[in-house]
């Protein structure tokens, strides 16, 4: 995994930049609008379900060019393959502890992504980590009976089983909180 620490570090502000200069832009002509009036009086997790799917085609294609072996392999419970491991990745742009996920089961190896917009778009803060659940007590908590999404969030116990790539991370009594790095 340090090779895709490596890349995830060097790869992310890429995506950013991206996003900021091009993908934005691009995506306001395509909705005819810009980003804050597209997205005024919605919830984030809006922006997420628009925005991650962009962000994450960005990251393949300039994961891919920095390691060969890096592939899309999307199924349930997992979105990449290295070297013939399954990895799940999440991006969220929420201001909370953790992830959000659809409730299948997944793979344990995990690329965890954050990121702060502003309110028209522009990504001024970014957190990444790696986790492999299998070495944590952190889980996916169970699908509520009225929706079929589940959630991560790391305990205290698994600081020192997660990878930070981007930021930092703080230590909270139950709770580890990721910490974003200014862009």
């Amino acid at each position: 995994m340090q090779e895709i620490k490596i890349a995830l570090k060097k790869v992310l502000p890429l995506v950013v930049s991206e996003w900021n200069q091009k993908k934005l832009p691009q995506m306001e002509e395509l909705f005819e609008q810009s980003f804050a009036d597209l997205f005024e009086g919605r919830q984030t997790q809006e922006k997420t379900k628009t925005v991650a799917p962009i962000l994450d085609s960005i990251f393949a294609r300039l994961m891919k060019a920095e390691i060969a072996t890096f592939e899309v392999d999307e199924g349930k419970g997992r979105d990449y393959d290295y070297n013939g491991t399954p990895i799940e990745c999440k991006i969220t742009f929420g201001s909370g502890n953790g992830w959000t996920g659809n409730g299948y089961t997944k793979t344990p190896i995990h690329l965890l992504m954050r990121f702060n917009m502003s309110e028209n778009g522009i990504i001024d803060q970014m957190f990444a980590m790696i986790a492999d659940l299998d070495q944590c007590a952190s889980k996916w908590s169970e699908p509520q009976s009225s929706s079929n999404f589940s959630t991560l969030d790391f305990l205290v116990e698994d600081a020192d089983k997660i990878s930070v790539v981007v930021g930092d991370v703080k230590i909270n009594k139950v709770k580890i909180k990721p910490v974003m790095e200014s862009i």
